[in-house]
């Protein structure tokens, strides 16, 4: 019979293998994992994943339901719980019963309502980045044991290389677009460094300080006063 986390892992290999992930397919295939794992994993009703975001915050990705949702956010909000435990201490984390539970109290107190029993989590970990932590949820008490902690560490291993990989390139196009715009933005204080130059027969310092005194008092960035000058004099 077919094990579908073996089939959603042998195609995340194909496509780790040929380079095709890109940030958003890779955000899709978030998604697709956590409902291999909620399917794959006996006794789970939901899962998902934490991650730290591009603004450097912990926020879920891939979340299988509301509850799951919920109580990541919980766990946010109070600084504990155990898929922030399982992020920091990087290894699998297990509660059979978040009512019996007393390592998070605030947090355990605060789900009391959520139909949440069991809780087991794993880190997601590649070449020594904490990139976050997988994690399954259980309405019953005594859910998970360690065949269910080999199958969330058998998806966190190839999802944290594949995460990785896309945070890497995430990365690498972020500060191409910056270097970009970095060096376009010099080219136009340059050109208006021209125009002052030119219009009022000063240095380049003294065109320089006309222009950082203008930004200062306008509350605007160099580069935009820069661009007003350079269009001015394309309008004259």
């Amino acid at each position: 019979m077919d094990n579908p986390l073996v089939n959603e892992l042998a195609a995340l290999t194909g496509q780790l293998a040929g380079g095709f992930l890109t940030e958003e397919n890779a955000a899709r295939a978030v998604q697709s994992l956590a409902y291999v794992l909620k399917d794959s994993v006996p006794g789970s009703a939901g899962a998902g994943a934490s991650l730290i975001n591009a603004r450097g915050r912990r926020e879920s990705a891939g979340v299988t339901d509301p509850v799951v949702l919920r109580a990541d956010k919980l766990q946010y909000e109070l600084g504990q719980g155990p898929c922030l435990s399982a992020w920091a201490e990087q290894r699998a984390i297990i509660i059979q019963d978040a009512r019996q539970e007393t390592r998070w109290p605030r947090w355990t107190a605060a789900v009391a309502d959520l139909p949440l029993r069991s809780v087991l989590s794993a880190p997601v970990t590649t070449q020594g980045r904490h990139i976050g932590a997988f994690k399954v949820y259980s309405p019953h008490p005594m859910a998970f044991d360690d065949h269910s902690v080999f199958l969330i560490e058998r998806l966190a291993a190839p999802a944290a290389v594949m995460l990785g990989n896309a945070r890497d390139r995430e990365t690498a196009q972020r500060l191409s677009t910056q270097l970009v715009e970095a060096l376009a933005n010099r080219d136009m204080i340059s050109r208006a460094e021209g125009v002052l130059i030119e219009r009022m027969n000063i240095t380049s310092r003294e065109a320089f300080t006309i222009m950082l005194s203008a930004s200062r008092g306008e509350g605007k960035p160099l580069h935009e006063v820069a661009r007003e000058i350079v269009q001015g004099m394309t309008e004259q």
